[in-house]
């Protein structure tokens, strides 16, 4: 028999075989897809618990009502019914939102309250009546209201701020300052200041500016959520600076002079201040109060004022001599 032969029965043979193959594996595909089929419907046929998570809301609120802290936007509830009724509720979102009237769930003192029991009576009609709630879970049930009540409070900043060394915090500022909060009266009774959330920063060598959330208030609004916070960090410098000596308490008819008249300060400040820097805007004083019992010893120097922006300031000398003189 030629090649050719010989190829004809090959290609006839291994066609034929492949097709009982296909139709086996065909008809094996048919009866898992059968016994896949009756066994995910005696499984959706078993009871099962899940937790389905079912949208919250504050309805029909009047106009002149402010709404400042709402319901949770959800509440867990866990039911237990069958798997069929399980996947509508889960896959096809067939529980509807819960739906609560103002006028029937607001109390007194600007506070509204709604029950576990009120949302399982809520959620028994719209679930299948096979289904039972096994329990509720939410944040808190409650909600805050006014009819306008509001007050501007300042703001604080709530962390810790450390430089590098040779470096030091010139100035810290918030911005905006203050701001306005509404909430009911007893909520105000005892809410003094609105403080950032807690935020630390170290190891600064330069000037910062950071966006900062607000702590939340238990039953209030604020009128926004975050504030800025401006650090500003200077290098520290050393100079030295000769200032005059200036006494006070000195009795009409009598002068008090010091010796030297002017004293040196050592002072340590950032390197932009130091250029303005002047030595009349520190007041190093000799108090005649503060007179030595024995006129032998000298007379203690303080300084009483100094510019902002110093750091540290001390005095080179921190007693003089002195010379008392009658007019």
């Amino acid at each position: 028999m030629d090649s050719i032969g010989w190829q004809y029965r090959y290609n006839n043979i291994k066609d034929f075989l492949f097709a009982m193959v296909n139709k086996e594996f065909l008809v094996f595909l048919f009866f898992l897809a059968v016994s896949t089929s009756f066994w995910f419907l005696s499984t959706l046929n078993e009871t099962y618990e899940t937790d389905i998570d079912v949208e919250m809301e504050v309805t029909e609120v009047p106009e002149n009502v402010i709404i400042t802290e709402e319901l949770p936007k959800t509440v867990k509830i866990t039911v237990k019914d069958k798997g069929f009724n399980l996947l509508n509720y889960l896959w096809f979102n067939e529980v509807k939102p819960l739906h609560f009237e103002f006028r029937l769930y607001s109390g007194k003192g600007g506070r509204g309250q709604v029950t576990v029991s009120d949302i399982q009576k809520m959620m028994q009609h719209r679930l299948s009546e096979t289904a039972s709630i096994i329990s509720v879970k939410a944040d808190h049930l409650d909600f805050f209201y006014n009819h306008g009540g509001k007050r501007k409070l300042p703001i604080a900043y709530d962390g810790r701020i450390s430089t590098k060394a040779n470096f030091y915090i010139a100035r810290t500022s918030l911005s905006p300052d203050s701001i306005v909060v509404f909430a009911p009266e007893e909520v105000f009774d005892t809410l003094r200041v609105i403080t950032t959330e807690r935020v630390d920063f170290t190891d600064l060598a330069e000037s910062t500016t950071q966006s900062l959330r607000l702590q939340n208030v238990r039953g209030a609004k604020l009128a926004k959520n975050d504030v800025k916070l401006n650090v500003i960090i200077d290098q520290l410098t050393e100079m030295t600076i000769s200032v005059p000596v200036k006494t006070k308490n000195v009795p009409e008819g009598i002068s008090l002079k010091t010796f030297p008249a002017r004293v040196e300060l050592r002072v340590a400040v950032g390197v932009k201040r130091s250029a303005s820097l002047k030595p009349e805007l520190f007041n190093v004083v000799a108090d005649y109060n503060n007179l030595p019992g024995d006129p032998t010893e000298k007379i203690p120097l303080v300084i009483q004022t100094q510019p902002k922006g110093i750091v540290k300031a001390t005095l080179k000398v921190d007693k003089v001599d002195y010379l008392i003189e009658k007019n």
